[in-house]
């Protein structure tokens, strides 16, 4: 089931499914501590914003790349997002900024069937390394109160 898609650019990246409370989306109040003329402090609710936290276990060099892009650009600027909320199976889409990104680390490398060139200029298939990339994090917090 797909519980997170970034976009930035108008070509979605679908996020794989997250396992094991890899992926929480939750309501945080939005508030701002007021400080009184008398010295008290009162707490001003301004509502309420969708943070959304995903973990994921391993990506593809090509997957690793476009997460990667989409994600450094939702650091200076919004980025649309459709994320599945908890107890709902319908998806919704806002903007998000993202707060904090874990970039994945190297893991392995596993041998695929590929094409190498040789040394007189022909093509050989061998064994070829692909690298696999492991402990991905990101976390999103919503642009404007929904709630």
């Amino acid at each position: 089931m797909t519980q997170l898609i970034l976009d930035t650019t108008g070509t979605p990246v679908t996020m794989p499914e997250s396992q094991k409370d890899g992926y929480r989306a939750e309501l945080q109040p939005l508030s701002v501590d007021v400080e009184m003329v008398s010295g008290r402090i009162v707490r001003e609710l301004r509502g309420n914003v969708w943070v959304i936290s995903y973990q994921y276990g391993y990506f593809s060099d090509e997957m690793k790349q476009s997460v990667l892009s989409v994600c450094e650009k939702g650091r200076g600027q919004a980025i649309t997002c459709v994320f599945l909320p908890p107890h709902s199976e319908q998806m919704i889409t806002s903007d998000f900024l993202v707060t904090k990104l874990t970039y994945p680390k190297f893991m392995w490398s596993r041998q695929i069937m590929g094409e190498v060139a040789g040394d007189k200029g022909e093509t050989i298939e061998t064994l070829v390394p692909v690298p696999v990339w492991g402990d991905f994090g990101v976390e999103l917090r919503e642009v404007k109160p929904s709630a």
